[in-house]
Parts: structure tokens; sequence; C-alpha cells
């Protein structure tokens, strides 16, 4: 097996094995994909002999992470033809990508699992679920806000639209995908190229309060994304749904697990379930903890280990079977401004280390979705009692949402 970069005489290779695996030649999504968005070299192929085998598709995206722009590889379209499958392809595949990404100086990669399963035993960790609400379109009805006017989005040029309630539903969170004239273009020339619609609310003197991006066609409207400034902007959208009684008979839509109104739904919880969303992996370990910033609060300085209130260094042991350049032990001091030096001191994990985890649960710490002691907790991570609470206090949980690249 030869795995490497896609270069200009791969994309009819590629397209094949993308209609075979996902859409055909003949879908809208495809044509848009193959003639705008696909980069061969951000495209990680892997042939045997002159038959292409498998591929992942390494699309650039930078995340908000605890404040911190960090630019990661999100891995779509990962495919492997069936005369190869259930031979480990799949897994030399994602080595190879790590092994590119890590050329390319990236720390953190991220994907949206179709079976998180198969990730998770190659080091990748679920660091966002999300709420899957579904109501029948009458039972909207007490949840809805008839004082907002609709608008429906009608090309790429009226992203400026709906920037701004995106920067605004985003504040305070972490893990979402931040979003310029670039990649507002692309989201939205793939959601016309799928027929999907985008539709949001406003006041009477033009003030936007929300959008919805929704598909018709089925009895069950689904609302991919769901994103709002003010409970009120949540309720027009929710009206405007329930308008279109005679094109569904339901209405399911996701929104960020930070959202709490299903609580005055009707019934409570009722058709209130939650879905795993976003997987990370660390690619290296070095530059992730150097790209994600660790919280330092008011007391860190007087804490137990910090020196002259600068800086504070443990021994960390990571286990990684996956990415071999990780495994070992590092020796971390984390700084008063918050930048993390992580310098590895061995190949091996150290007995005498202060904190052991695995590459997965470190992962899930600089997400922020699970704190030292959960992991510790679940059996991920074990260390002295102290490191740990210094962990605790430099890497607190955060606020999740979307991340809504889909295919693209």
């Amino acid at each position: 097996m030869e795995f490497r970069i896609a270069n200009a005489n791969d994309t009819k290779a590629v397209e094949n094995l993308w209609a075979y695996c996902f859409e055909t030649k003949e879908d809208p999504f495809f044509q848009y994909y193959f003639s705008k968005a696909y980069e061969p070299e951000h495209t990680m192929v892997g042939y045997d002999g002159n038959l292409l085998t498998s591929m992942v598709h390494l699309r650039q995206y930078t995340l908000n992470v605890r404040g911190a722009l960090v630019p990661v590889s999100y891995m779509v379209g990962v495919a492997t033809d069936p005369v190869a499958r259930r031979g480990g392809i799949g897994g030399q595949l994602l080595t190879a990508s790590l092994e590119e990404l890590k050329k390319r100086g990236q720390g953190i990669t991220i994907l949206m699992p179709s079976k998180a399963a198969f990730y998770q035993q190659y080091g990748w960790e679920l660091y966002a679920h999300q709420w899957v609400q579904t109501l029948s379109l009458e039972e909207l009805r007490p949840l809805t806000d008839k004082t907002l006017h609709f608008g429906l989005l009608q090309s790429e040029d009226e992203w400026t639209k709906l920037a701004p309630i995106y920067e605004a539903y985003t504040e305070g969170l972490s893990g979402y995908a931040v979003r310029g004239e670039k990649e507002w273009r692309r989201l939205l020339g793939s959601f016309f190229a799928e027929g999907v619609r985008v539709a949001y609310v406003q006041t009477e003197d033009g003030q936007i309060e929300g959008y919805a991006v929704y598909r018709l066609g089925a009895e069950e409207i689904p609302v991919t994304e769901f994103v709002y400034t003010s409970r009120r902007g949540q309720k027009g959208l929710l009206n405007y749904l329930y308008n279109h009684r005679s094109q569904g008979s339901s209405i399911r839509w996701n929104e960020g697990m930070q959202d709490e109104s299903y609580i005055f739904h009707p019934n409570g919880k009722t058709g209130h379930t939650t879905m795993p969303y976003m997987m990370s992996r660390i690619v290296d370990v070095t530059t992730a903890m150097a790209t994600v910033p660790a919280h330092i609060d008011a007391h860190w300085a007087n804490q137990a280990g910090v020196v002259d209130g600068k800086t504070y260094t443990f021994t960390l042991g990571v286990k990684d079977s996956m990415a071999t350049w990780n495994e070992g032990t590092y020796e971390v001091t984390i700084h008063s401004d918050g930048h993390v030096e992580a310098v590895k001191t061995a190949d091996e994990v150290k007995a005498d280390v202060q904190v052991v985890s695995e590459v997965g649960a470190l992962s899930l710490i600089l997400m922020g979705r699970m704190t030292a002691s959960e992991l510790l907790f679940e059996g991920k991570v074990c260390g002295e009692k102290a490191v740990i609470a210094m962990l605790i206090r430099v890497y607190p949980k955060q606020k999740h949402t979307l991340m809504n690249g889909g295919k693209n």
C-alpha cells in the first residue's frame, strides 16, 4: 500500500470512489464539491498498485478553542473500496493522515463520525454532543413567537446577514468553527447545491435575531443549523417552521448542549435526545498543548508548586499506540500568560511520571469536554492528586456548540 497526498492525476479515481461510497456523480452536491470545493493538496489517498483503495479529505478549518484560534484539518469523505475492507486499510489511512498533519505543524484534527466506535479505537474521542429535538408541528404552537418577520436567503452574497448572528451565538463557547467570508461562501454554496434552505427572522426595522438551515421534501423536516441571539429569535424561527404544516408533520432540529429551553416544552423532555456530534484527536502532543492556552485565574500564582508566581512544571506520560511519536514522557511547563510548553524527554512512559493520560483523554482535557478528575474516575487518567487538581484549574470544562461543515 502507498499513501500520499493526491494530485490532479488522481481526481478521476477520487471522484469514482466518492460516487461509489457517497453521492453519485449526478447528485448536485457531488457536482458542487468537485467543481468548487475539492482540493487534491488536502486529500490523502491510498493505492494498492493502480487501484485507489482509500481516501480521506482534509478540509482546512480554524477552531476557537478556549479563546485561541487553532488551525485544524476536518476529516471528511473517509472511504475504503469494499474490495479492500476488513484488512486494516482504514487504520493505515488514518495513521498516514496523522503523519502528514504532523509535518504540516497541526496539533489537533477533528471529524464528524458516522460510527464513533470505529474512531475511538484509534484515539479519537467525542468532544461535542448536540441536542436533537423532535416535535410534531402542531406541538410547536405554544413555543412560537409571531412578532418577527421572515426572510429567505437567496445567494452566497448574503452571508453578512448570518455572520453577526453566528458570532453572537458562539460568544463564550468553545470548539466551534471560525467563519470568515471564505468559510461562509463555501458553506452556503454547499447548502444551495443540495437544495437546502436558509431562513431568518427579523424585527420590523431589519434587525435579524436568528436563522435556520432546513430541508423540505419529507414528512419530518430536518433543521441542521438553528442559531439565534435571543429566545424571541428562537421562537420566531419555530413560528416560521410551524407555518410548514402543509409540507410536513414534524420537525427535528439540532441545538448546542448549552440550550436548556426544552424545560419549557410541552411535557418537558419528550422528543428530546442527544446525538454524538464531533470528535477530536491529538496529532502532536507538543503542538496541541502549545496551541491551546491554559486558564490562569487571579489566584493561580499562589497555588502550591507555582514557582515565583510564573511557572508550574510537572511530568506527563502519554499513551498512544497509533501515532507512536506521541507515546512517551513529557516535561510540561505552564506559564503565567497561559502558554504551555510540553518537551518530550523519553520515548516511553517513565514509572515516576506525575500524571499518565491516554491520548484521547488528553484531547478531551484540552478541548474542555471533560476535566482531569472526571477522566480519573473513568480510568483514562491517573496521577498525583495535586497535579490533577492543577489540571482541573487550568483546563476547566467548556461549553461547546455547532461545528457545521457537513461533508464540505
